[in-house]
């Protein structure tokens, strides 16, 4: 069996520094994203403002399509189970973030299933999106902290160079369209509007990870 890499190696360092600042810049998105949906709702309650449901649908989109379908697929298959191998404290906080990633399809069912009645304009579906989209994020907010608290001090504490190297391959071809150097046209116009209504210290993060061109 070949000999562990030690973790604090340099050439350990520099596959972590990579892996984890991606991971981190997916973390900003999907709290802008949140946090201008958050705002976008709650402009929706003004009697004067109707609700801007295509906008809605394209975060709604983007959550679905970009986070839950590439990030944490990313996280379970690749950088979960490294960290869980070797300790049963990594086994423990793994079993409990694989729980809450699963616990998110529901979270997104139940905002698909707001958004429509909404659209239908359905008895107290503002409020009931409102809701929905609270929840969401406050969960989302708890859980992202939790891996960059908890998971990754960790990983860093038991991952070798391979390890990181598989990890940083997994999110380097993890390519977040909000931040890819030629964005699709409708993601353009999100990252627009998401800079408008995003909170200004998330507004802050979102452009910090467009500058870097989301590497």
């Amino acid at each position: 069996m070949p000999e562990r890499t030690d973790p604090a190696s340099p050439s350990s360092r520099a596959a972590s520094d990579r892996a984890i600042r991606r991971i981190k810049i997916e973390h900003k998105a999907l709290a802008c994203v949140l946090g201008a949906m958050q705002a976008l709702v709650a402009r929706g309650r003004d009697p004067d403002a109707k609700p801007d449901l295509g906008l809605l649908e394209s975060m709604l989109r983007y959550i679905e399509n970009v986070p839950d379908r590439l990030h944490h697929p990313r996280e379970d298959q690749v950088l979960f189970p490294a960290v869980a191998r070797d300790s049963p404290a990594g086994r423990n906080l793994v079993g409990d973030l694989e729980r809450e990633h699963a616990r998110g399809a529901p979270m997104l069912a139940e905002l698909r299933r707001s958004l429509g009645s909404l659209r239908k304009n359905e008895p107290n579906a503002l409020n009931q999106l409102a809701t929905a989209v609270d929840e969401f994020a406050e969960f989302y907010w708890w859980h992202m902290r939790k891996e960059e608290e908890q998971l990754l001090p960790l990983a860093l504490q038991q991952l070798d160079t391979e390890e990181w190297r598989r990890v940083d391959s997994a999110f380097g071809n993890n390519s977040d369209p909000l931040f890819g150097a030629e964005l699709a046209e409708e993601y353009r116009q999100l990252y627009q509007r998401i800079a408008e209504l995003a909170p200004r210290s998330l507004r802050a993060l979102l452009e910090s990870g467009a500058d870097t061109g989301g590497l």
